[in-house]
């Protein structure tokens, strides 16, 4: 690799010139040259441009196929090009963070010398990280799917079986969400605003709306209407793409504003002139990069309650609005839930569709008669 400065027609100009030659078979070479560069820093770009291309062009002609780092670029140009499938950016960009976090390891080995112990060690990584099955059976299949995609193009050579194809991820015992009891949520909220701690409103607002971390981000005082005592949400903050855009169902609905929500709002009004473009709720550093849930974690811990992801203040907030005798189709309404399945568990987790089922049992432990047939040992014994 040379980077070499001269001159043409009385003009200063770089140039680049890029030898890679193959480890294994040393007849095999790849040569890129590039000219009429106005910049060594150009002209450095430029060279890392080449290298990588001159890589991908011998491994290929090496028999070894693509490094995964190149195969994740390749899929990734597909992507967002639509090649692949129909996909909104939100979505794209999900499937893109998983990849990058979660297969980072991988990212300077080549993708056919992969194998399903490579694939076991993620899932083993991420039982460490206590996701949940859906997320790893969502992580598994795609990286599934990126592999065998690179097998059909022929960036992968020889092996042709996807890391993690079939490797079983059990989710036969049911954990139950991490929530908080109501005693539990009262004293988390007393103690965060007993404190003043910046997070507080956040807090406060998600256990008394069910929103979801990116549709508080993104509220405006233009979508509150405290005459009418409703809140519309019909955006998000996207942390990975640090922009609003739609919410996660992509339609829009209300929120009432209850009593102690009311209040809250009125406090945050208070404490400035806002306009309607401004955002209701305080901002902070970690809230912009979706740090929100280290946050809650650690405040949890230092008041002794058990620590809870961010995301189960909607959990919190349906499962009182449940047990308070809400019906189930309007807390889903309310929270913008569209799967019946998740209302289900919950119903569970409150308690609700068994509360007084076994009052009609009224009898107590000393007034059980078993019969006059049942036989005594002692009774026995003189009977032989």
């Amino acid at each position: 690799m040379a980077i070499t400065q001269y001159e043409e027609n009385g003009v200063s100009y770089f140039k680049v010139y890029v030898h890679l030659r193959s480890r294994t078979n040393r007849n095999i070479r790849i040569q890129k040259y590039a000219r009429l560069l106005k910049s060594e820093t150009e002209a450095r770009k430029v060279e890392k441009k080449l290298i990588k291309e001159a890589s991908i062009e011998l491994q290929k002609k090496d028999g070894k196929g693509l490094l995964w780092n190149d195969i994740l670029h390749l899929w990734t140009l597909d992507l967002e090009a639509g090649y692949i499938c129909k996909v909104n950016e939100r979505s794209a960009q999900g499937y893109i963070s998983i990849l990058k976090k979660w297969t980072k390891d991988w990212n300077y080995r080549q993708a056919s010398q992969l194998s399903r112990a490579d694939g076991r060690r993620i899932l083993q990584l991420m039982d460490g990280a206590n996701l949940s099955k859906r997320y790893q059976k969502k992580a598994k299949n795609i990286i599934n799917k990126v592999f065998e995609w690179g097998v059909e193009y022929g960036y992968i050579l020889g092996n042709t079986v996807p890391p993690m194809k079939g490797l079983l991820i059990d989710s036969k015992n049911e954990k139950a969400p991490d929530i908080l009891s109501l005693e539990d949520i009262k004293k988390f909220l007393n103690a965060a605003k007993a404190v003043g701690h910046n997070w507080y409103p956040v807090w406060a607002f998600a256990v008394l709306t069910g929103m979801r971390s990116g549709e508080m981000h993104a509220l405006s005082w233009g979508q509150v209407d405290l005459e009418k005592g409703t809140i519309l949400v019909d955006r998000a903050y996207d942390a990975n793409l640090k922009k609003i855009g739609p919410t996660k169902g992509r339609y829009w609905r209300t929120v009432p504003i209850n009593h102690s929500l009311r209040g809250l709002l009125l406090d945050l009004k208070n404490k400035k002139t806002p306009s309607e473009e401004s955002f209701v709720l305080p901002r902070s550093k970690e809230w912009d990069h979706g740090d929100q849930a280290a946050v809650l974690k650690n405040f949890l811990r230092s008041i002794n309650v058990r620590p809870i992801k961010f995301h189960a203040l909607r959990a919190c907030f349906a499962t009182q609005m449940l047990a308070n005798g809400v019906s189930s189709p309007v807390v889903m309404k309310i929270g913008g839930w569209k799967k019946s399945a998740t209302m289900d568990i919950y119903l569970r987790l409150a308690g609700v569709d068994t509360k007084g089922a076994t009052d009609c049992l009224k009898f107590s432990p000393d007034n059980i008669s078993f019969g006059e047939n049942i036989v005594r040992l002692a009774d026995r014994k003189k009977d032989h």
